[in-house]
């Protein structure tokens, strides 16, 4: 019997199964989901002990501020994981690391927008009006539950919808 190689190690290291890739956009999703719930219930239970707003200016600056880098880097994030499953909107499944790759980056600007928009929670020292671009981050956030469908291929005819149906 002779001992693997460095080079079939670090390939079979490499190569991600569908299921697995499916399995670690469930964990960072999930991560994704308690890192912000558990900052807003700290800022809540913080912010009622503390009631010293600062000026409102300041808190308008913020809200204008985070609602704008949402708007810039959702959409961003959205194209960008529409180039990456290229090979799904030509018919093709998408390989899981791309998957993988795809789903962790759009989390990623979401989570980042939302946790820079509790960021004004901290720094205004009230919840409101910063913490309607966190809402809104982790709504769409919450529409994007992984579910694998672009790395599994498609049963039936496309072009026919009597034929086409949905993979399982």
């Amino acid at each position: 019997m002779t001992a693997p190689t460095i080079h079939k190690v670090v390939r079979s290291r490499s190569a991600l199964s569908a299921p697995t890739a499916l399995r670690l956009a469930w964990l960072c999703w999930l991560a994704f989901l308690i890192i912000p719930f558990s900052v807003v219930f700290w800022l809540i239970w913080h912010t009622a002990a503390d009631q010293n707003p600062l000026s409102r200016s300041r808190e308008e600056r913020w809200f204008v501020a985070a609602m704008v880098y949402l708007a810039l880097v959702a959409p961003a994030a959205f194209f960008w994981r529409e180039h990456v499953f290229t090979s799904y909107r030509a018919g093709k499944t998408v390989p899981p690391r791309k998957y993988l790759v795809g789903m962790i980056g759009v989390g990623l600007a979401l989570l980042t927008a939302g946790l820079f928009s509790l960021a004004g929670c901290i720094v205004v020292g009230s919840l409101l009006p910063n913490l309607v671009p966190a809402f809104f981050a982790m709504l769409i956030f919450l529409m994007l539950c992984p579910t694998g469908r672009s790395m599994i291929p498609s049963v039936g005819n496309q072009d026919d919808p009597q034929m086409y149906e949905e993979p399982r």
